[in-house]
């Protein structure tokens, strides 16, 4: 799924450094100047307070978790 560009308060999302992550639904947004983190399991934004959630807690995230659980089912 593609993020999608509107973003309604890009000051609770605009990050100067930019992020990484090794989730696989972990998506950056570059803007003029920022980065934007995206989740593609939610399909929204990060709040930039949540993103190092997303760099150093990623296998245990329960929305990707459940991604994958939904991925495998669905290909059985």
């Amino acid at each position: 799924m593609q993020p999608k560009e509107k973003i309604v308060f890009p000051i609770i999302y605009a990050l100067y450094i930019k992020p990484s992550s090794q989730c696989e639904f972990f998506k950056i947004i570059e803007k003029e100047g920022y980065y934007i983190a995206w989740c593609n399991v939610v399909e929204k934004p990060i709040v930039k307070d949540s993103v190092i959630k997303c760099e150093k807690y990623w296998k245990t995230c329960p929305f990707r978790k459940t991604a994958i659980q939904l991925s495998s089912e669905t290909q059985q």
